[in-house]
């Protein structure tokens, strides 16, 4: 059975295995397996906010209910290089703009800018990881632990360490 197929089965916190994704397909299918499953938060470590993964009208479908749903739901992203949404434009860039307090979009500081990784972990549960940029191999777990609390922790560090993304907000000009 293919991952696409069998991405829809699987349980955030339940279903166990690593699974190895390839393609751009098999990315999209654990991400929108995995976003609506979220009740509190998501945290997102990108480059540069892959738009073929993260700037599609299904992602945002299926993460703008949970806004609704869950009380206090929460989106953080980390950003590295915001060059390309800033010129190109992101649907995530808009619901920050629509939603301040619960969707954020940060700049990495200066100190981490030599990590290459990219992931997106849901309630500190479940993990899709990319591992650099323009490369598309990667893994997903819908029971990431303890990978997902360990990254999620770092994440938190770095968030703490993080500003607003100033260039994103031009945008709003």
């Amino acid at each position: 059975m293919s991952f696409e197929l069998q991405a829809k089965d699987l349980e955030l916190g339940e279903s166990t295995g690593t699974f190895l994704l390839e393609t751009l397909d098999e990315f999209r299918a654990a991400l929108d397996s995995m976003t609506p499953q979220a009740k509190r938060h998501i945290k997102i470590f990108t480059q540069e906010l892959e738009h073929a993964f993260y700037d599609r009208a299904e992602f945002l479908d299926q993460l703008t209910p949970l806004f609704k749903n869950h009380r206090g739901f929460s989106v953080s992203i980390l950003l590295k290089d915001p060059n390309k949404a800033a010129k190109l434009g992101h649907r995530l860039v808009e619901l920050q703009k629509r939603l301040p307090t619960r969707c954020e979009i940060r700049s990495l500081p200066r100190e981490y800018e030599e990590m290459t990784d990219e992931y997106m972990i849901v309630d500190d549960q479940g993990m899709v990881k990319r591992f650099a940029l323009g490369n598309m191999r990667g893994h997903c777990e819908f029971r990431s632990v303890p990978d997902a609390v360990k990254y999620a922790r770092e994440f938190n560090e770095i968030w703490e360490r993080s500003m607003p993304c100033t260039e994103l907000r031009r945008l709003a000009l």
